[in-house]
């Protein structure tokens, strides 16, 4: 039985995209991001996000970094029956530079000539083109032979027939001038039913520099649909018979190279829908702001619930607690459908770091933070931090109870992201059984049917109270199971003593902290998936020199001394053997000047990873 047809079919770019984990200059930047990039193909991924049928036209090197623009394909759901090696030209790799919200440059390495434009008209195979329910086409393909051609042979296969997509994606280093490409830009418009573009690129087409009246000699031109991406004005559609206007959604920007692919995707499935104009471009726009929050282009693509949770507010201040409600008391079954579809990542990132963000503690009644003592009590407000700290380049992922980690899978801010969830939190503060911190949140089989990364315990132990036997126990069986089902098991150990008037306090003195490691670290039948989250104390060397266990130090309170030798204690411990990163959170979540991605981004410096 045959194959249905393709929903989409793009033709064009593949490559290598490298961003870099840090805000900055690359001359300055020590790690990086290896991803699959490409605009066409990102466009064929973001559709494919969403549920549909898609395959892209592309050629890349015969090196390893081929290998993995067609694994990369694959892997995010495209199909890559048309990808194929051209001996000889190394598969295209590009760099960008990352100053939010809106300085993203590009470094095109495409020498000496890239494999994408070699695809000949003979190869494309020219009954899948015509039978695609969406073919899709950037201008960049037309700018050399041979590809040139074979994007003509395409199009004279369908005939202009519906949905036949030309993204005016200019790119001025690819082509003489922008005479050249207009000329073939005004040769194509003849064949394409659909073209989109921003107001720059549209000016190149048409030499018109006002958005409205480009859009309307784009019109003139031929095809049926003009959409004019108008950055902070928004969104034009336009038609013979309608004119949709539809405005800006507003987001943090962390990168917003991929915005355009993903609302390119997002276009094709409103399109295949049959939606109305408004509703279409609405989607689209939605689906390109969530792009631009995040770091990558491919892997940063959002599914169909994650757009359609931006369009109801799910990301505006004044309406996500709401809406949140509202799912909660109607739609109860959408937090484990989150979880079924969150994108995951590996445990452990290349360098060999990671940056934790904590917000477990309201779960044990403590919600003081900075000069507030009720900071952690406003949700909408911790919400908000959290998703802000989450977006920021460097930061691989949250520490929290259910209710908190919930939230934040309906807001979407979990793709991509680690996501720990603290086990034991019946130690209320200030209670008489506060040391006997019972197992009251996650315990180890929801961890895995929700797809997380690993279980957070606190292990307080103090010897003049009874109950520490039995936290003991219940850590070292839930060490024991996290382990058998290959999650993080984190602990958080103290040694505890009681003060005069009978509150108890952590010890923070060097001996303390060891006695605490060295009980922790033989808690469970296996400590082959534990980690260890510590206090930064006097002669840390000797705290490390107590456990081989990879170590994760921690924030604290609010610091009493300033932001620089906070960083210092810091910067000192990350230089330790087996310290492996940060696991902070009221310290970066409510800083003293209030900067959450400020804060997040010193954080992020301290790693090595800026």
């Amino acid at each position: 039985m045959p194959a249905p047809p393709y929903d989409l079919i793009t033709i064009g770019r593949a490559g290598v995209d490298i961003y870099p984990l840090q805000v900055g200059h690359l001359e300055d930047v020590t790690t990086f991001g290896k991803f699959l990039g490409g605009s066409p193909t990102n466009v064929a991924v973001a559709t494919a996000r969403l549920g549909r049928r898609t395959a892209v036209i592309t050629r890349v090197g015969m090196d390893p970094f081929g290998r993995f623009v067609r694994r990369t394909i694959r892997e995010l759901g495209v199909d890559d029956a048309f990808v194929a090696e051209v001996p000889g030209l190394p598969t295209p790799v590009t760099f960008c530079e990352v100053f939010p919200p809106d300085n993203f440059p590009l470094y095109f390495y495409r020498y000496p000539r890239a494999p994408d434009l070699e695809i000949r008209p003979e190869e494309v195979d020219l009954d899948a083109v015509r039978d695609a329910r969406v073919f899709w086409a950037t201008v960049t393909g037309l700018s050399h032979e041979p590809s040139r051609a074979a994007h003509y042979a395409a199009w004279e296969t369908r005939g202009r027939c519906p949905l036949t997509i030309l993204d005016l994606d200019y790119r001025s280093r690819f082509w003489e001038s922008a005479e050249a490409a207009r000329a073939q830009v005004q040769r194509a418009l003849k064949m394409v039913t659909v073209v989109v573009g921003n107001r720059e690129e549209c000016e190149v087409a048409v030499g018109e520099p006002n958005a409205e009246r480009a859009a309307v000699a784009l019109l003139e031109a031929g095809v049926d649909l003009v959409v004019v991406k108008r950055g902070p004005a928004g969104v034009l559609g336009l038609t013979d018979s309608e004119r949709v206007e539809v405005p800006a959604v507003k987001i943090h920007v962390v990168n917003g190279l991929g915005a355009g692919d993903g609302f390119g995707g997002a276009l094709c499935h409103g399109l295949l829908a049959g939606w109305p104009l408004e509703k279409v471009l609405r989607f689209a726009n939605s689906a390109g702001a969530i792009v631009a929050s995040r770091l990558a282009c491919s892997t940063a693509m959002p599914t169909v619930a994650e757009v359609e949770a931006e369009m109801r507010g799910m990301n505006n201040a004044c309406r996500r607690a709401d809406r949140l409600r509202e799912i909660r008391l109607h739609e109860p079954a959408t937090i484990a459908e989150a979880a079924s579809k969150r994108r995951r990542r590996p445990l452990v990132p290349e360098d060999d770091r990671l940056f934790i963000v904590a917000a477990d503690h309201p779960g044990r009644g403590v919600l003081a933070g900075g000069r507030k003592a009720m900071a952690m009590a406003n949700r909408d407000d911790l919400l908000a931090r959290l998703c802000v700290a989450l977006s920021r380049p460097g930061v691989d992922g949250v520490l929290g109870t259910p209710d908190i980690i919930e939230d934040l899978l309906m807001l979407g801010a979990l793709e991509g992201k680690l996501a720990i969830g603290s086990m034991n939190r019946g130690g209320i503060s200030g209670t008489v059984f506060e040391l006997d911190d019972r197992f009251t949140a996650y315990d180890v089989p929801t961890l895995v049917g929700m797809g997380f990364d690993g279980g957070k315990m606190l292990c307080r132990i103090a010897s003049d109270e009874p109950a520490t036997a039995g936290v003991l126990e219940a850590c070292g069986r839930a060490v024991t199971d996290l382990a058998a089902s290959g999650l993080m098991a984190m602990l958080e150990p103290f040694w505890v003593t009681h003060q005069r008037r009978g509150e108890a306090r952590n010890d923070l003195s060097t001996e303390g902290v060891i006695r605490s490691v060295v009980i922790a670290s033989a808690l469970g039948a296996t400590s082959a998936y534990t980690w260890l989250k510590l206090p930064v104390v006097e002669e840390m060397e000797r705290v490390v020199a107590a456990t081989t266990l990879p170590i994760l130090v921690l924030g604290g309170d609010q610091p009493t001394t300033g932001q620089h030798e906070t960083i210092a204690t810091f910067e000192h411990a990350l230089t330790l053997p087996g310290v492996r990163g940060l696991a902070v959170g009221r310290t970066v979540l409510y800083p003293r000047d209030d900067d959450v991605a400020g804060g997040i981004d010193k954080m992020v410096k301290i790693l090595g990873r800026s």
